[in-house]
């Protein structure tokens, strides 16, 4: 039986910028990060290779003495590999390096990249001794990160929710105004309309009696006042204007039916 290793300390990888040329067009640089799981490898990097070659979601590089699989999940405009991860199968560790892009929580990252290298150990964890303590230390870091990254994403969600609430009771009370206001616009409408009916009809009545009818009525009024003619009570008698009523008495004096005596 092969002889376990020491137990060492969990590694991981200092983030760090990705090296990039100087060029204009370029996208922001992603951080690297990542850890290492001590292992002893224990069979031939055949049947690694044999095992990950089941996932057609990687690529798989064989070298002199490790494996490196490539998971490449989106590329930069130069077709680049951008948003990937990368585990090595080494003689005594497997490693996992994985970017980081602008954009994404690292939190929801790191969760993903887990996620993937569980589904690898699942495939190639036969060909290796593991560390089970370090493997479970790792994953119980991973899992605090998970609850930390939930209980985070709670009270964002509670937050925003609060904020739309806010709003959405103050277009309410907005939107209860502008009703009122519209009731009343509507009301004011309904009244301006029915009073300008009333007008309408009112001007109809008083243009209903002809020209050659005030005429004769006014002669009338005269021989009842003594020749004298009081425009305002006129127009009010027979409900015409007293502008008409003056119009028909200039036409008269004009026409020689009325003489007008100063």
């Amino acid at each position: 039986m092969a002889e376990k290793k020491d137990e060492t300390k969990i590694e991981k990888t200092e983030q760090k910028p990705v090296d990039k040329k100087e060029l204009k067009d370029e996208v922001p640089a992603p951080q690297i990060a990542g850890f290492r799981l001590p292992a002893r490898r224990i069979k031939d990097l055949s049947e690694i290779t044999s095992a990950l070659s089941l996932l057609s979601s990687i690529q798989l590089a064989v070298e002199q003495d490790y494996v490196a699989a490539l998971n490449v999940e989106s590329r930069d405009i130069k077709k680049n590999p951008y948003l990937f991860s990368t585990v090595y199968f080494r003689p005594s560790e497997i490693e996992i390096v994985y970017t980081i892009v602008p954009g994404i929580s690292k939190r929801k990252r790191s969760i993903e990249v887990l996620k993937h290298f569980l589904n690898i150990l699942t495939l190639i964890g036969h060909n290796y001794e593991i560390d089970h303590k370090q493997f479970y230390q790792i994953v119980r870091n991973y899992l605090t990160e998970i609850t930390e990254f939930a209980t985070s994403t709670y009270d964002e969600i509670y937050a925003k929710y609060d904020v739309l609430n806010g709003e959405s009771l103050s277009f309410q009370r907005k939107i209860e105004n502008l009703n009122a206001s519209l009731a009343k616009v509507t009301k004011e409408t309904i009244e301006l309309k029915a009073r300008n009916d009333e007008l309408v009809l009112r001007l109809k009545e008083l243009e209903s009696i002809s020209d050659d009818t005030l005429k004769v009525k006014i002669q009338e009024w005269l021989e009842l006042h003594n020749n004298e003619i009081n425009i305002t009570e006129f127009a009010k008698v027979y409900n015409v204007l007293e502008s008409r009523v003056e119009h028909l008495l200039n036409a008269m004096v004009t026409q020689g039916n009325l003489e007008y005596i100063g």
